[in-house]
């Protein structure tokens, strides 16, 4: 983890789909989330050694669904960063219980045109941090006890969602097709480099694909 080794490969893979205009950087958006993961080891069993089993580098990620009703996963949040075609360009792993909006910095690119985030992110910090760096803010709004949202950031957080929801497809293809909605690792170290190589592969997958179907853009006109 120290290393980063995966990072300068998913850099590295980017860089590659960017020289070939595949990964389009000019006017780019930027989207970012979270989604959590349950830990390889969750229970409460111990070892030979009465020593607990369960993962000590996970946490809680407890969140209430649509109907009001609390669910807790105990393990780990991966958070992305990708752009409007799904390409994931910024990607972290922390303990579930660690906040959403604490991985914001690190999801920044800094050049995006604007940032789509859900109402996780919704914090005057944000605000100012996406005015410092003249980036369109596209966070969804959140109300308060007895401070409601009004009409107009309801219809706001809709036409957001639209394009806010492309971020959760990462997601989808790491739990559907790799097999990732559990860890399969112990420790967060590893569980970092092992989402850093689904996210590699999910953006030489997501490249291949787009090259067979459009393939690469026409030389530049000389003369």
């Amino acid at each position: 983890m120290e290393l980063g080794l995966w990072e300068v490969l998913l850099g590295e893979v980017n860089r590659q789909l960017e020289a070939k205009h595949i990964i389009m950087t000019e006017g780019r958006i930027n989207i970012i989330d979270a989604t959590p993961v349950e830990a390889a080891q969750s229970g409460y069993g111990k070892d030979a050694n009465d020593e607990p089993t369960r993962d000590k580098d996970a946490g809680w990620h407890v969140k209430a669904d649509s109907r009001g009703n609390i669910k807790s996963t105990y393990g780990y949040s991966v958070h992305t960063g990708v752009d409007e075609d799904g390409f994931i360009h910024r990607q972290t792993v922390t303990p579930s219980n660690a906040h959403d909006s604490t991985e914001r910095d690190t999801l920044l690119l800094g050049d995006e045109a604007a940032l789509y985030a859900d109402a996780a992110y919704s914090l005057q910090a944000t605000r100012e941090k996406l005015a410092q760096f003249g980036i369109d803010d596209q966070v969804q709004r959140k109300g308060y006890r007895g401070h409601p949202l009004s009409k107009a950031d309801l219809v706001r957080n809709k036409e957001i969602a639209v394009i806010r929801s492309g971020g959760e497809r990462p997601f989808a293809t790491y739990k559907s097709r790799y097999g990732l909605a559990r860890t399969r690792l112990m420790g967060l170290a590893k569980n970092l480099t092992l989402f850093g190589l689904a996210a590699i592969a999910h953006n030489i997958a997501k490249g291949a694909k787009f090259l067979a179907l459009y393939g690469l853009p026409d030389p530049e006109p000389t003369g």
